[in-house]
């Protein structure tokens, strides 16, 4: 039986879940580069190139140089983990909706209502993703059947779950200022893919996840996102 996607929930090793060289390497795939042009930009062997592509397929459980092209992770850079924070920006709020079936639900939402999958995870396999993001004009909307650090409750008759994710610069000073007015908030915990993020409750018990992306804005948070051919 397949592992589900989201049961992966160790401590990575560095810190992060790649070693700075496989960050780069990686930066080379998503440029397009041969191995052989990413050798010669990191001034190293294409054996080593090699070597740090199949730790990266081994590690992101993605098997094709596509997938690893499309992988919605940034490294955590230590000026977004060291420094004090002391503010925070709110920047983009997307629906997540927790899902039972997710090849049904993604049949759905492109069928019945013309959204287009523009990113997800994992790909390149002949089993539903364990996440997905999609699109339609101006609506973005994400799927994720599962949840990496909890068993979801899907009993019978219990009706699907939205959460609603808030993606802002300044998790740490956010967290900080909600914790301090006695707001009920979760622990700040990495993510496989190089985003940072805590469990809030609203007043009404309503979930929101509070996202920061440790880096560059990933693809399905463009305004126009690249579509999936």
């Amino acid at each position: 039986m397949p592992t589900h996607p989201f049961a992966r929930t160790g401590r990575p090793r560095h810190g992060d879940v790649l070693t700075p060289a496989e960050w780069e390497v990686l930066g080379g795939v998503r440029d397009g580069l041969s191995n052989g042009e990413i050798a010669l930009r990191r001034g190293c062997s294409l054996e080593t190139v090699r070597f740090h592509l199949r730790n990266l397929r081994e590690k992101l459980d993605l098997k094709s140089r596509d997938a690893l092209r499309s992988f919605p992770g940034r490294p955590a850079p230590e000026r977004k983990q060291a420094r004090e924070a002391t503010s925070h920006r709110l920047l983009e709020q997307i629906p997540l909706v927790q899902v039972r079936d997710m090849a049904h639900s993604l049949a759905f939402y492109r069928d019945a209502l013309g959204f287009e999958l523009v990113s997800c995870w994992p790909e390149g396999n002949d089993e539903p993703p364990g996440w997905a993001a999609l699109a339609a004009g101006a609506a973005r909307m994400m799927l994720r059947q599962g949840h990496p650090r909890r068993a979801v409750d899907h009993g019978p008759g219990r009706a699907g779950t939205v959460i609603m994710n808030f993606y802002v610069d300044g998790v740490d000073a956010l967290h900080k200022s909600l914790v301090e007015a006695g707001h009920r908030c979760g622990e700040v915990h990495a993510l496989f893919y190089g985003a940072r993020e805590f469990d809030l409750l609203d007043p009404d018990g309503n979930e929101l996840a509070i996202v920061e992306f440790a880096a560059s804005t990933p693809t399905y948070l463009a305004s126009e996102p690249r579509r999936k051919s």
